[in-house]
């Protein structure tokens, strides 16, 4: 029998951990990746494909990078891949994931998406961006009607600083205003004050001030 289950990094031998790197590395190019070992002050948890049970050997399949934000009863999503596409684990996982962030007390999941109408982008580039939240869509994901969006990165990509949209899936209840999250987001993850600029210009883009 396989079992599918969503573990954390940390159970897994250091063969389980290095594949769970190449997922992670091959998902996301140099430039839109945070280092790997950095990953590991948020959750990790990580799919697995094992047979008649899981333990640490069992076969990584793909990983979802978490982090609380606080003061909310809602989870933000760093990063999310898998290792293979097109055999709907990706859908899986991510039904997975709200399932157990719901088992929790998490009432909401948000993460952010590369913007396909952003300028300078290569037809491929745009391709692969609508593809991204169509996928997201698919699986419950709801893209925010938010603009001006464009968060602080730091050390996290080396500077980069690419164009993005906002997007949530709930776990419970009912799906909070556009304006909570997108404040709960950029306060919560990022960690800016309720008066920043980035913050300010992003609701007034929105027709949320």
């Amino acid at each position: 029998m396989t079992v599918h289950r969503l573990v954390d990094l940390s159970v897994l031998d250091d063969a389980g951990r290095s594949r769970v790197r190449e997922i992670y590395e091959d998902a996301f190019p140099v430039d839109l990746r945070a280092d790997f070992d950095t990953l590991l002050s948020d959750r990790v948890l990580v799919r697995v494909d094992g047979k008649d049970g899981v333990d640490g050997s069992a076969a990584p399949e793909g990983l979802a990078v978490l982090r609380p934000l606080a003061g909310t009863p809602w989870t933000f999503l760093r990063y999310y891949a898998v290792g293979a596409r097109g055999g709907g684990i990706g859908t899986a996982m991510l039904h997975d994931l709200v399932d157990l962030l719901a088992s929790e007390g998490c009432s909401l999941l948000v993460w952010d998406v590369e913007d396909p109408d952003e300028p300078g982008l290569t037809g491929k580039e745009v391709v692969e961006h609508r593809r991204r939240i169509a996928f997201y869509e698919r699986a419950g994901g709801l893209l925010l009607p938010v603009r001006g969006y464009a968060p602080p990165h730091g050390d996290d990509l080396d500077g980069h600083a690419p164009a993005l949209r906002l997007m949530c899936r709930p776990c419970s209840g009912a799906v909070p205003s556009t304006r909570d999250v997108l404040v709960a987001t950029l306060t919560g993850r990022y960690g800016l004050a309720p008066d920043h600029p980035a913050l300010l210009r992003a609701l007034d883009a929105s027709g949320l001030a």
